[in-house]
């Protein structure tokens, strides 16, 4: 079948449609989050909201048990890995653990596509995440790990887009790898911005969708240089739908405006390698 019009036009249609039905934000990560803005939530409430999913507790303690938190003894229950790692920890992997079931599709190019993002998504919150503790932002480490797992949302709403045109028959031709990362390249920064306003999530993570890829921001926030170092460190070890060699990271705008020394960019991309990447399995 010979299609009529572009994949571009088609898919932009489809994203300006106002009946568009947009990814769900999971409800409980938002039960988690809800009981975190509360200010006084303990192990016991936590543990209590997750036993409604067995599923995502199940992850929840598979990825605390993991090698990234290597040293730290076994824990078997959620309030036990709660007391052990903090409650704010402990509700990042939550809301990642929730988040996974987003990153599935029919099609098996894009389930693909799907699979690559999951884990750099979850490679870039993590190492957001470390990487503010070693470099002296502890207190923005939450943030920094939830602005990591949705600076790429948009490129999750996309894929769905046109797995939902496979679907349906609207879209029978070839979708060439280079079409498709060139459409998710160009569209993906504000259609992550709109799904985060949709969820009603911090503004700060939509300005990061926004702007994570903008070689001309001069953005001097934390949270947000912090996520465009940490993405770029993924891109350039292939965590990713792409890879880039040769990226000198320590030579980054953001590595100079953050103080890094050299020492602590070799150690994110040993964690990035050796830890993180193997969380998103």
């Amino acid at each position: 079948m010979i299609q009529s019009r572009s994949l571009i036009d088609v898919l932009g249609d489809e994203l300006a449609r106002n009946d568009l039905q947009l990814p769900v934000y999971p409800g409980i990560a938002a039960r988690v989050q809800a009981l975190a803005a509360s200010g006084n939530a303990n192990a016991e409430q936590f543990e209590r909201v997750l036993s409604h999913d067995p599923a995502i507790a199940s992850q929840v303690l598979r990825v605390a048990n993991s090698a990234f938190y290597s040293g730290l003894s076994s824990v078997a229950t959620i309030r036990a890995a709660v007391l052990r790692l903090g409650l704010d920890q402990l509700i990042s992997l939550a809301v990642a653990c929730s988040q996974k079931g987003q990153f599935v599709a029919h099609d098996p190019q894009i389930n693909r596509l799907m699979t690559q993002l999951w884990q750099h998504s979850v490679a870039v919150a993590f190492g957001s995440r470390w990487l503010a503790e070693r470099a002296g932002y502890r207190g923005l480490a939450g943030e920094c790990f939830m602005a990591g797992l949705f600076h790429d949302i948009g490129k999750l709403l996309i894929l769905k887009v046109l797995d939902d045109l496979r679907r349906r028959g609207e879209w029978t031709s070839d979708l060439p790898p280079s079409l498709v990362q060139e459409l998710l390249a160009s569209l993906h920064a504000e259609q992550g911005a709109r799904l985060i306003k949709q969820w009603n999530l911090s503004p700060m993570y939509a300005d990061i969708a926004r702007s994570h890829n903008d070689p001309h921001s001069e953005d001097i926030n934390p949270v947000h240089l912090i996520v465009r170092l940490v993405n770029t460190a993924c891109t350039k070890l292939g965590v990713n739908l792409y890879k880039q060699e040769g990226l000198v990271l320590a030579a980054s705008a953001e590595a100079a405006a953050l103080g890094l020394k050299e020492v602590v960019i070799a150690e994110l991309e040993i964690v990035l390698e050796d830890g993180i990447a193997s969380l998103a399995a």
